[in-house]
């Protein structure tokens, strides 16, 4: 039996497929529907919850992953709006001067993608190290009341 998703071969009476997780029933672009139709479901307050970390002004909240993904576009959006504008200005100055102008519009736009991706990765890892410390600090406050009992040295096989 073949997944009609992803081609993978499967045992015959299979439910699952094991390459990509597709139900393998008699009626898979139904089921496909169904979960489309599924995530269709999302309200207009759900779309904007990327805005009300920014909004947050005890900082109970992190910065979510969806605006970071914002800021990313917005940036690449203002690197393309720039280099575009340097072009069509040096275009209209001259032609050798709109070439060079599109050749180092376009290397300083590479390289300003490159640099944001890198830099919103970094704050990404910054705020989820703070969000699992905070969890942790949490946890380890509640358990500072139980006291660990020490293990026997006794017990203990040392490989010297």
């Amino acid at each position: 039996m073949f997944c009609t998703n992803c081609g993978a071969s499967n045992k015959n009476g299979a439910t699952l497929c094991v390459n990509c997780g597709e139900s393998l029933a008699n009626n898979p672009i139904e089921d496909r529907l169904s979960r489309l139709r599924g995530l269709e479901d999302v309200s207009p307050s759900h779309k904007l919850d990327f805005l009300r970390p920014l909004f947050d002004f005890s900082f109970r909240r992190s910065v979510s992953v969806k605006m970071i993904k914002f800021l990313h576009i917005l940036s690449i959006l203002c690197a393309g709006l720039m280099a575009l504008f340097f072009t069509l200005a040096g275009f209209e100055t001259s032609l050798r001067l709109g070439l060079s102008a599109l050749l180092i519009g376009a290397v300083v736009f590479l390289f300003t993608a490159v640099f944001s991706r890198v830099f919103w990765e970094m704050i990404l890892v910054v705020f989820r190290m703070a969000d699992q410390t905070a969890g942790r600090g949490a946890a380890d406050r509640g358990a500072a009341s139980v006291k660990e009992k020490a293990e026997p040295r006794e017990g203990i096989q040392w490989n010297v």
